[in-house]
């Protein structure tokens, strides 16, 4: 029963802030058991801890190992740390959030009032909500990569479904799909978590990723700051290759454009690609492949169409 209320009082620490009814319902879980208050306190004082990790990358922080720490069970446990002003304005995605979805095709770089930067991927949606003690960002789908203004009073929270992240100020890419969720760091420090509250709590350094399958269990960390940077090559409208098949390649065009490459002949999948393409380009691609490959290109208004050149009959 313990465990119970010490996770349900990290839930609530993490939610920061709630709107009218949200206050009224943790003032109601907090009359229900004398225990809860205390838990409460000692989960904002945990939420501090974190804060004074991640601004440690101020003091020129150290490369290391993501920080493994334990459980929010662990964040309750200790004492120290200031404990954030006003515990009863705990969480809840609050209302009024700003609503922004790209189009196939579609980049946007969406500077925020706060002095951060969203630059949103195609096929994408989020919600902002920037108050005078948090920003957050709920993102439903696709992909955005955010440059945080730092501000110490304001930590910056991004909702990605089965994974949180949260930083002070930094750069991250987060991206949701199908598969799963990915957190990956260009600058800074972020510290990550499963949406579960028994999941383990990360912090990750530039140059880091975390990939999230599921919302009850910790994700798989890694180290690939060349790879990080290639895959956010969309930014500036380009698509960067490094030893992809062409397959993986044509499916990154297909993401973005409405004239959709198609591989007619599926012994071509494997072949290694390298180089740097314009994302709204998919004639120049086929271009460069029927050159490069020997293969036949036949192109469309909705269509390019990539096969086997076929010997010429004697």
């Amino acid at each position: 029963m313990h465990d119970r209320i010490e996770e349900e009082a990290a839930d609530w620490a993490v939610r920061h802030p709630l709107d009218s009814d949200g206050r009224a319902r943790l003032d109601d879980w907090l009359a229900q058991d004398p225990r809860r208050r205390g838990a409460l306190l000692r989960a904002m004082a945990g939420l501090s801890a974190i804060e004074c990790a991640l601004v440690a990358e101020d003091a020129a922080m150290p490369p290391a190992r993501p920080a493994r720490l334990p459980t929010r069970r662990w964040m309750l446990a200790g004492g120290g740390g200031a404990i954030a002003a006003g515990v009863a304005a705990a969480i809840g995605w609050p209302r009024g959030s700003r609503y922004v979805a790209t189009a196939r095709g579609e980049i946007r770089r969406l500077p925020l009032e706060d002095g951060s930067i969203a630059t949103i991927n195609t096929n994408s949606e989020l919600r902002i909500r920037l108050d005078s003690d948090s920003r957050r960002i709920e993102l439903e789908q696709g992909q955005a990569w955010f440059q945080v203004a730092k501000d110490r009073t304001r930590p910056f929270l991004v909702d990605a479904g089965i994974a949180q992240a949260r930083a002070v100020g930094t750069a991250f890419s987060v991206i949701r799909g199908g598969d799963g969720v990915q957190v990956a760091v260009t600058e800074g420090a972020v510290a990550v978590w499963p949406s579960d509250s028994s999941g383990m709590m990360t912090i990750l350094q530039a140059g880091q990723f975390a990939n999230f399958r599921s919302a009850a269990a910790g994700p798989v960390i890694g180290s690939a700051p060349e790879d990080i940077e290639r895959a956010l090559a969309w930014r500036n409208g380009e698509i960067s290759l490094e030893n992809e098949s062409l397959a993986e390649a044509i499916a990154q065009f297909n993401r973005y454009n409405r004239q959709q490459m198609v591989l007619a002949d599926p012994g071509l999948a494997d072949e290694r690609l390298v180089g740097l393409f314009k994302i709204d380009k998919p004639a120049d691609f086929a271009a460069m492949l029927a050159a490069s490959l020997d293969v036949e290109v036949t192109a469309g208004p909705t269509e390019i169409r990539i096969a086997r050149k076929t010997a010429a009959p004697r």
